[in-house]
């Protein structure tokens, strides 16, 4: 984790054979260029963290690649269970396009993008689209229990990943300039880029339940 200026405890994911704990963090530059143009570059999209994991916390913490788009884009598509080794081959339909490290890394910005909440009016956009900033807002105030609780008061931190395995689209290359038009229109339609901070409560139901989320209040609410 050498040269991170942010770190914190992600998680742990469980494997058939090892345990994966996760540790979140940012890094000011790239060690190599992406070889792929269409990945996010670091502190951008699904890269703007990178991530280190162990299956031992007495051991050194490897590196996770950054995230592509095919990468996640099948990811989205298949069910795997980690072994807790990271060369390990993955065996889906669709043939994943890498090895465990990738799709742990898929899976993982995955998880951050759909599920990393905060109370509602916490963070401001930037004017800066390209590169995603934002800031927290100085005059923000936490709410009180009874506001907490209401799924109106949460949403999303960070923007939604599209069907395209970024978060942000890319501009057509090769394309007849009359056809430019056309495409962008069903593209922007079929692949939506929401609003940056939307509620949580406008997300689509989980299949046989009424909403995406539910809140509860748990222990002392003094």
């Amino acid at each position: 984790m050498s040269g991170a200026s942010s770190l914190q405890f992600f998680g742990k994911i469980y494997g058939t054979q090892k345990d994966y704990c996760i540790a979140q963090g940012t890094l000011n530059f790239q060690e190599e260029a992406p070889s792929n143009p269409l990945q996010e570059k670091r502190g951008v999209g699904v890269n703007s963290y990178v991530y280190w994991v162990t299956d031992d916390l007495l051991n050194d913490w490897i590196q996770l690649p950054e995230a592509t788009p095919e990468h996640i884009m099948v990811a989205s598509q298949i069910k795997s269970q980690f072994t807790g080794n990271l060369n390990a081959k993955i065996d889906s339909c669709p043939p994943f396009p890498g090895k465990e490290r990738h799709l742990l890394r898929a899976t993982v910005a995955r998880i951050t993008h759909a599920t990393e909440l905060c109370p509602k009016g916490m963070y401001l956009a930037e004017a800066e689209e390209e590169t995603g900033e934002y800031k927290q807002d100085e005059e923000f105030g936490m709410g009180g229990i009874d506001d907490l609780k209401s799924l109106e008061n949460w949403s999303h931190r960070h923007p939604n990943i599209l069907k395209v395995g970024r978060c942000s689209h890319t501009d057509p290359v090769g394309m007849p300039e009359e056809e430019v038009e056309e495409y962008l229109a069903k593209r922007d339609d079929e692949d939506k880029i929401e609003e940056r901070f939307r509620d949580v409560s406008q997300d689509a139901a989980v299949k046989g339940l009424e909403t995406a989320w539910i809140t509860r209040i748990a222990g002392d609410t003094q």
